[in-house]
């Protein structure tokens, strides 16, 4: 099942996009594209030209985002025998827009879709146990909020080396993706991963969160193990006080 040369040829096998998929991301790149860069159509005034040219790129920062995120979705579920397509969620992009007009900008929801997970034969002969396992559906839930939280890391260093606004906005996007991703409300990827393990759940957001604070004033590997015992003190908080069973 974990053999490297089963994982190579289910990788050349299931790897690429199915088209609704492709359909799917492309709405969610459009409609991400424009919450995202909805304050940034003009400085005092409107200005649809302004407005076109922040869309533009902040699709291209989006679409850069999705990348790692169903990157990582993708070679989790693969190495660990089951195949991740991406599902559009229309209903949580509706609220978004709807989110955005009313606020004006100010107050964001992000839902970055949804995936449709299911079990890969596995090459080998005789029985094969194939029933799906809770924590590997969580394992692979949260592969892609880490992923782009990761990715903010690197675009932090790279945007105390350059100053780049587009970097830092880059960033910001790949924060608020894996954030949002890891609400335990269905069909957000959180709920998988709460219910694959809720210790793990309240690890890896506690993880995420800091992760994103520490972002705002430090770079480099720092954020990361800040993240890690800003997690686990998470954890340990959760087993004292909520959940005493260990």
């Amino acid at each position: 099942m974990y053999s490297w040369r089963n994982f190579v040829d289910k990788v050349k096998r299931y790897f690429p996009l199915e088209k609704s998929e492709s359909r799917g991301l492309l709405i969610t790149i459009v409609i991400l594209g424009f919450i995202f860069s909805f304050r940034d159509w003009g400085t005092t005034t409107f200005n649809v030209s302004i407005g076109l040219r922040n869309f533009v790129i902040t699709m291209l920062l989006v679409a850069l985002a999705m990348l790692v995120h169903e990157l990582a979705h993708r070679t989790i579920a693969i190495w660990l025998g089951y195949r991740s397509q991406y599902k559009v969620w229309l209903l949580g992009l509706v609220i978004g827009l709807v989110v955005a007009f009313v606020s004006n900008g100010y107050l964001l929801f992000i839902a970055a879709g949804t995936l449709v997970i299911t079990h890969l034969e596995v090459h080998r002969l005789g029985k094969g146990y194939y029933a799906t396992n809770m924590k590997h559906l969580g394992w692979i839930a949260m592969s892609g909020p880490i992923a782009n939280m990761l990715f903010a890391v690197v675009l932090k260093s790279i945007y105390l080396a350059t100053s780049s606004p587009l970097v830092h906005k880059a960033m910001l996007i790949n924060i608020w993706i894996a954030l949002f991703d890891m609400l335990p409300i269905p069909p957000f990827n959180g709920s998988r991963t709460f219910f694959g393990s809720r210790f793990i759940y309240v690890f890896v957001v506690g993880a995420l969160i800091g992760c994103a604070i520490m972002l705002t004033y430090l770079s480099g590997i720092v954020p990361i193990i800040g993240a890690l015992l800003l997690g686990a003190l998470i954890l340990l908080v959760f087993f004292a006080y909520i959940d005493k069973r260990w």
